[in-house]
């Protein structure tokens, strides 16, 4: 926990570094001091190859779903996508077209998730 997925269109995928991406996205959630231990954060990204922005516009996307175990209030929701929005949005080089950088966070029932770690050999 958290888990972080970030989808972006790839017709601006050679605009960043996928990898620096996950990284720097990771440590923003780190940074941000709502997250013990570091390890408990899990970053991916997801190209999507078939995709539509607005009325059809030549645009690009960046999102990051940041799922959250529930019990945080809107105001550490809030700054923790305020975080990443800008965090993605430092990791873009720039191109031609528009891209639209966005962030949610969403709550995942407390009660009901589960989670082991199975150890490595």
């Amino acid at each position: 926990m958290p888990h972080l997925r970030i989808e972006y269109s790839t017709n601006i995928a050679e605009r960043f570094d996928p990898a620096r991406l996950a990284e720097a996205a990771a440590a923003t959630l780190l940074a941000s001091g709502v997250f013990e231990p570091p390890h408990s954060i899990k970053a991916r990204l997801i190209p999507v190859a078939h995709f539509r922005v607005g009325g059809g516009a030549d645009h690009g996307f960046l999102h990051a779903d940041l799922a959250l175990l529930s019990g945080r209030d809107t105001a550490t929701k809030a700054a923790l996508t305020g975080a990443l929005v800008a965090c993605l949005g430092q990791q873009l080089q720039p191109g031609a077209l528009t891209v639209q950088i966005t962030a949610e966070a969403r709550d995942m029932d407390r009660d009901s998730y589960s989670k082991v770690l199975v150890p490595g050999l």
